[in-house]
């Protein structure tokens, strides 16, 4: 999901905002984010109350106004803190309708949106859903910004991923290669994008059963990870290099295996 969910124009989707005064929060919207402020659900509260207070938000302040995208994405982040997946699938299927009807299936945060939907319908095992989602935006986005924009190459590599989660290893294998042979001329600006796309082909080649291209390539991953400029979180730990590190041990037992 995008986190600057915004429409064209303004955040209520009705044009500028200058000359307009601009309405109070209200009680709903306080509610929304006094509950979810530390990303807990409080024992004094039932669940459903949120929907209520969403819907108080929308009407008083209007479906696009920066208090009520606030008060939604708060409701989006404690349902995946929670796992609550389906939940979220139902929520996004609705935003992208909305979104969709107000400023247009093309429009760069509708597609924003679509592509965190197929993400989201991937979680709940409908990889089918999210192969055909995540295609049609992918389409769409080089339509209209070209096949080397940013954009385009990020959404190619989800629907790579996808197809090799759903079976179609050989084809994920393939698009996951080529995007990640164009990444490796990325300036600076787009590592993370590179890093990104590697970690996809990782997963790709394991399911696809090439487990030495596999290692290989995680192994140029956690060197990346070595040379980070952040350091380790001294409360925390390195989370990033643990997990690294434990998928390569899960990929020499494979090789072991054999």
């Amino acid at each position: 999901m995008s986190g600057n969910a915004e429409g064209p124009g303004s955040l209520d989707g009705r044009g500028p905002l200058d000359g307009r005064r601009r309405p109070g929060r209200g009680p709903a919207a306080w509610r929304v984010g006094r509950r979810f402020r530390h990303a807990a659900r409080p024992a004094s509260r039932s669940w459903p109350d949120v929907y209520a207070d969403l819907d108080g938000v929308a009407r008083g302040l209007g479906r696009w106004h920066p208090a009520t995208l606030s008060a939604r994405l708060s409701v989006f982040r404690w349902l995946f803190g929670e796992g609550l997946h389906a939940d979220i699938v139902r929520l996004s299927e609705a935003e992208v309708a909305d979104r969709t009807a107000e400023f247009g299936a093309e429009d760069p945060e509708t597609l924003r949106w679509r592509s965190a939907l197929a993400w989201h319908r991937r979680r709940v095992g409908d990889l089918d859903g999210a192969v055909a989602e995540a295609r049609a935006v992918e389409e769409t986005t080089v339509r209209l910004l070209g096949s080397d924009h940013a954009d385009a190459h990020r959404r190619r590599a989800d629907l790579a991923r996808f197809l090799a989660e759903s079976g179609e290893c050989a084809e994920g294998v393939r698009l996951l290669r080529a995007l990640y042979a164009e990444s490796l001329a990325f300036d600076w600006r787009r590592q993370r994008e590179t890093r990104s796309i590697r970690n996809s082909l990782i997963v790709a080649l394991e399911l696809a059963g090439d487990v030495q291209e596999a290692l290989d390539l995680l192994d140029e991953e956690i060197t990346a990870e070595r040379g980070t400029i952040y350091g380790v979180d001294e409360n925390l730990g390195d989370h990033e290099m643990q997990r690294l590190q434990e998928w390569r041990r899960n990929l020499v037992a494979k090789a072991a295996a054999g």
